[in-house]
């Protein structure tokens, strides 16, 4: 074993241990310590990956109800039963049928058609079909499918330091776009989807796909041109012949007439879209429900998209497994609770809407310094930042939608499991990407603060 691993594991160890000599205060009870100190225990083990994601994952299940975080081994697996995990799983195979098609290459060509006269303009048509194919499917697989094409692109380089720099413009550029993407509908994160859920399961309220679109497309639009720009001044990719370029596009392999299963695929997504926006005016319509119905008929005789067992084995089964621990975790934190303690911690703020919504997505951000993993972070605040919002007069609503927005945008540290999929290749170190995302926060943080108030007040409130 590596000495980060073996250290992750005795810190773990030490910080469970530890848990039980800490007495209690005030309404934090001893089961409250015990999960708060399972919670960072957890988040040491995946940042310093001192075992495979899903052992540690099945590891921390199993230890809920024997260190007293759960009464049993089925409220442990409570997480597992949430319909987040499953939404994850259709997200991976609406991804699937896009790469057994040719249908990202053929979106990626239109834009090559337009923006491919130099490397900025390659980026930045890379980075648009990113954003829009991310809109309505799961970030980690859009980052994935694009890496790949970004990858081929840059064999192009003959000079190593060009590819190299490059390739850091590329590689961060991805992932950015897919998170920023992902703000655009419901289902372009699952963490959106958890946000809707945990305002509707403590509230009773909701945020439909129409009005979330209405949110976070302007967003989307404004923050795209900008990232792009701080990429290319920050990481200054090198330039090639336009030739190269054209070499490039041919290499798509597109054929000109879409075949069959390209036209199936289209359709479906277009009910699927149609349902999702129709959701938005008959609540019977599950938009969750949709995308998993919408992924078994990929499987379906006559659609034959995808085949089962290749599915299976590259479907992104640690997702899985991790959504599900930490939705088991935070709702130990909501038993036991941990978040009534966090509430009483919470200041009461009598400010406007523009400066609560402000403080709430700088405070996210600093937040996923410490807890970098976008999905518990969202889940262990929802609570506290509705509580904020209802103190305040202000509608929990939007300080859940500024929740999910800047959560999903978890780009200062490569930690989150978007921008690990990149970070992987080498082309960037764990400190290059603040050089541009940094900034692009703290635009987020204003965007965020003046739009949200402003599109409650003409929709007339989620």
């Amino acid at each position: 074993m590596k000495s980060k691993e073996i250290i992750g594991i005795i810190v773990s160890a030490i910080i469970l241990i530890g848990s039980f000599l800490v007495p209690e205060k005030g309404i934090l009870t001893h089961a409250g310590i015990i999960t708060i100190a399972t919670l960072i225990s957890f988040l040491v083990m995946l940042v310093t990956e001192a075992l495979p994601l899903i052992v540690t994952c099945l590891i921390f299940v199993g230890l809920m109800p024997v260190i007293g975080v759960s009464p049993s081994f089925g409220s442990a697996l409570s997480g597992y039963s949430h319909p987040i995990p499953y939404f994850l799983i259709a997200s991976f195979g609406i991804a699937a049928a896009f790469t057994a098609t040719p249908l990202s290459k053929r979106i990626l060509l239109v834009l090559l058609k337009v923006f491919s006269r130099n490397v900025k303009s390659m980026l930045f048509a890379v980075m648009m079909c990113a954003l829009l194919v991310s809109s309505v499917m799961s970030n980690v697989p859009t980052c994935a499918v694009f890496m790949a094409i970004g990858l081929s692109f840059l064999e192009l380089f003959e000079n190593s330091d060009d590819k190299k720099r490059t390739g850091r413009a590329f590689m961060i550029g991805i992932p950015i776009a897919t998170m920023i993407g992902g703000m655009m509908t419901p289902v372009g994160s699952s963490i959106n989807l958890l946000a809707i859920s945990l305002l509707e399961e403590h509230t009773g309220q909701t945020i439909t796909f129409v009005q979330w679109m209405l949110a976070g497309i302007p967003l989307a639009l404004i923050l795209l041109p900008i990232a792009w720009w701080r990429i290319t001044i920050i990481y200054r990719p090198a330039e090639i012949n336009p030739d190269m370029l054209k070499k490039f596009a041919s290499t798509l392999e597109v054929p000109k007439k879409m075949d069959y299963p390209e036209k199936k695929v289209i359709v479906l997504m277009l009910v699927m879209l149609t349902l999702w926006v129709l959701s938005s005016w008959f609540r019977q319509i599950n938009v969750m429900v949709v995308a998993l119905l919408g992924c078994t008929v990929l499987f379906m005789p006559g659609m034959k998209i995808l085949e089962i067992n290749k599915f299976m084995k590259e479907n992104s089964w640690t997702s899985f497994f991790m959504m599900g621990t930490v939705l088991s975790i935070a709702q130990a934190m909501i038993t036991n609770k941990v978040s009534d303690w966090i509430v009483s911690l919470t200041p009461s703020l009598n400010v406007s809407t523009i400066m609560l919504t402000g403080f709430t997505a700088a405070a996210v951000f600093v937040l996923l310094i410490i807890i970098p993993v976008a999905p518990s972070l969202v889940a262990i605040i929802a609570y506290p930042v509705i509580s904020l919002a209802t103190g305040a007069g202000v509608s929990p609503a939007i300080l859940m939608i500024t929740t999910a927005l800047c959560a999903g945008n978890c780009y200062l540290l490569p930690l989150d499991a978007v921008p690990l999929i990149t970070y992987g290749k080498g082309y960037y170190g764990m400190t290059d990407m603040a050089r541009s995302t940094l900034p692009l926060q703290i635009i987020i943080i204003i965007l965020v603060s003046i739009w949200l108030p402003a599109v409650f007040k003409v929709i007339g409130g989620f």
